[in-house]
């Protein structure tokens, strides 16, 4: 249903007070729901042939699914001398500084990176460690 021109009024006097950001916000919303029918914010009707995910058995749904992000193998790490095992980690210390410069910039990080850069330090250092241990 559509909303009443007097309920959008009511919305919008009390929002200005608020922030200028909160108030085109809340006036472009209250805009959207003047302009759009009801039938338009409803889901599109599917294809007569199309599946749904919803209605799949489980195992389509796993064959369909994104697979997960592996983290940095061990064996990758193995042919490395000390000086490229160094220069590796020096290179994922940077990353990771480099990834929470752009959190803290508000630029786009993807969070996983976080995890796996951690982990191949860890598996690098490890491997520098046995190394001088022999």
């Amino acid at each position: 249903k559509h909303l009443a021109a007097s309920s959008i009024i009511h919305c919008i006097l009390p929002s200005l007070f608020e922030s200028p950001r909160r108030r085109m916000r809340s006036f472009l919303l209250a805009l959207f729901c003047l302009l759009s029918p009801a039938a338009a914010l409803r889901a599109p009707a599917r294809a007569p042939g199309a599946l749904s995910l919803a209605s799949a058995p489980p195992a389509a749904v796993r064959a369909t699914a994104s697979p997960s992000m592996a983290l940095p193998s061990f064996a990758d790490a193995k042919g490395l001398t000390e000086e490229e095992l160094l220069q590796e980690i020096s290179n994922a210390k940077k990353e990771l500084f480099m990834m929470r410069k752009n959190v803290k910039t508000r630029q786009q990080v993807k969070p996983h990176l976080f995890t796996h850069t951690k982990h191949r330090v860890s598996q690098l250092q490890t491997l520098l460690a046995q190394r001088q241990a022999a």
